[in-house]
């Protein structure tokens, strides 16, 4: 998470990038990407009990939860059988279906203020870029959270003693709460950028009509 806010702190207006690109082509290029977060999420999800409700929280855009194809979770038969055998205060542990639920948040807080920062027309193109990096590596981070996640609550896969596993899910927890808090406060600060600079732009063209000028 210090990673993400290093690079939040990086000023804007000097983030350039070769290789700029429009929003649907990243949105493109970066499909495989969120398919995997969200097979990882709908997973977990289908084991707590979350799959009526798991496929439709997240709509329209990024390879919807609803359209995966059950071959998809075939992948995942193995870490369902698996855990069977988990500790019933482990699995059912609420904060395993919160960090889910943070995970799904976080898609969509960043779906919408991408889509919302374009529709401004208020960023020059490597600003752009600079915000679709920002959320890039947020989903980066997300991922590894996910995978972190199968790990603690699937047996055999890492030494932990019950009272560890609950321990390390309550440090996952704060952390998708953190990545979720900075996802809302980056997208804010953008849009009152944005306002900002309509508002500047708005008095220029007030202050030319007054003037005469064209």
């Amino acid at each position: 998470m210090k990673r993400i806010l290093l690079l939040a702190t990086v000023s804007l207006f000097a983030f350039h990038s070769s290789n700029a690109q429009t929003f649907d082509e990243w949105f493109n290029q970066k499909s495989t990407q969120k398919k995997y977060l969200l097979q990882q999420i709908a997973a977990l999800q289908v084991y707590l009990g979350y799959a009526k409700k798991g496929y439709n929280i997240v709509t329209g855009g990024i390879n919807t939860i609803r359209n995966i194809k059950n071959g998809d979770f075939n992948l995942h038969r193995d870490f369902f059988n698996r855990l069977k055998n988990v500790n019933p205060a482990i699995r059912r542990y609420a904060k395993v279906a919160d960090i889910i639920a943070y995970q799904v948040k976080i898609i969509k807080q960043t779906k919408l203020s991408l889509q919302q920062i374009r529709v401004t027309k208020q960023f020059t193109e490597a600003e752009l870029d600079y915000c679709k990096h920002v959320f890039d590596t947020l989903l980066d981070e997300c991922i590894k959270t996910v995978e972190e996640l199968l790990l603690v609550t699937t047996p055999g896969e890492l030494e932990m003693k019950d009272d560890e596993r609950l321990k390390r899910i309550d440090g996952l927890y704060a952390d998708v709460q953190d990545k979720y808090s900075f996802a809302c406060s980056f997208s804010e600060d953008m849009g009152l950028l944005a306002v900002q600079r309509l508002g500047e732009q708005m008095e220029i063209n007030r202050s030319k009509i007054v003037n005469g000028i064209k």
